[in-house]
């Protein structure tokens, strides 16, 4: 069967816990009557907290676990898009590349065979945190940078939070942009028009920045070694395997590695049922980076989401099929004794419960 023609995709990209499923989720309930839209996520880790989070938006959905983009760029991601393309013929196609991604070898991929001509690559929206201009971490992050860099639309999300200095800062970030500049726009919750997904995209005379190009040609070598890890055990950090199906009581543990990050999902019994006082505290105490899951607690099903340790426990509608509890952490690589701390305590909330 041949490939279903000129299908509009977008990139929805950004750095950990800026609000990219929660942006997807909102441009979701917009789309119009009558469109079939489909989504594909990656994540860092290995267990899809932001594809169950999505689950319940109606529309089509394939995830690819696993992180490093190295991964992404390989069989994993045209496998899935081919699927979506070919069962689903969607009238449009969302891309969440992991937080930690670099869209340039997705964006390469998209639009050389054999998808040129098959898909219509338009706007990439980038979301960031003006927050984080003030962190040394983040900007000087590579996939931080190259993020934004290759932006169509800069979504300023969280403006709730910023301060007089923060948006001052983005100004100023802005003004020192090279040109072409994105259209940069301030919003809160995700809230995204519809209309910017059809902005073209920016015309940068053929050429990536140096940064991407310098990444796109060591990828080869990257996914040379990264094979060669794999043939010996151990990986870029990932613990590879099939997900357990929901139904089993055991405690399942994946970890990933890469981009300077460590990354720990766990797979709950599917029958734990957790004291939410007790889990709330120990979310409020986690130091690292990013902490999201999917759980269900003496006070029903709960989205655990937390950035930067600013986050907390909120509700969710029932499932309305079996569901496996999980949860997913990020820490920069050296805290190591921090994300093994979480776990013990982590186990003893479901060993009390």
């Amino acid at each position: 069967m041949p490939l279903h023609q000129d299908i509009p995709v977008n990139l929805i990209t950004g750095f950990l816990g800026v609000g990219k499923t929660t942006a997807i989720r909102y441009l979701l309930g917009r789309r119009p009557e009558g469109e079939q839209w489909a989504v594909l996520v990656n994540e860092f880790g290995e267990i899809g907290v932001d594809g169950g989070l999505l689950a319940d938006t109606g529309v089509a959905l394939e995830e690819i676990p696993g992180g490093c983009l190295c991964c992404v760029s390989a069989q994993m991601f045209t496998v899935g898009l081919n699927r979506l393309i070919r069962a689903q013929r969607p009238d449009r196609i969302l891309i969440e590349p992991t937080g930690l991604g670099h869209p340039a070898q997705i964006i390469r991929t998209l639009t050389e065979p054999p998808y040129a001509g098959v898909l219509d690559l338009r706007a990439t929206v980038t979301l960031m945190d003006a927050r984080h201009l003030g962190s040394l971490r983040h900007r000087e992050h590579p996939n931080w940078r190259d993020q934004i860099a290759l932006a169509d639309i800069l979504v300023a999300n969280k403006l709730d939070l910023y301060t007089e200095s923060d948006r001052e800062a983005l100004r100023d970030f802005v003004a020192d942009m090279p040109s072409p500049r994105p259209q940069v726009v301030e919003t809160a919750g995700g809230k995204m028009e519809r209309e910017w997904l059809d902005r073209p995209r920016l015309d940068r005379g053929g050429a990536l920045f140096p940064e991407a190009r310098e990444f796109l040609q060591t990828q080869a070598v990257r996914t040379h070694e990264h094979e060669h890890e794999h043939e010996h055990g151990h990986g870029h950090g990932h613990g590879h395997g099939d997900s357990p199906a929901p139904g089993t009581g055991d405690w399942v543990t994946i970890d990933t590695r890469g981009d300077g990050y460590i990354g720990r999902s766990w797979w709950l019994p599917v029958d734990l049922k957790l004291d939410h006082a007790a889990l709330g505290k120990l979310v409020a105490a986690f130091p690292g980076e990013r902490l999201k899951g999917l759980v269900h607690t003496d006070r029903g099903w709960q989205q655990l989401n937390q950035v930067d340790g600013v986050g907390k426990l909120d509700d969710l509608p029932q499932p309305s099929g079996p569901i496996r509890p999980r949860i997913e952490a990020i820490l920069p690589v050296g805290e190591v004794e921090t994300l093994q701390a979480f776990d013990a305590a982590l186990r003893r909330l479901g060993c009390s419960a």
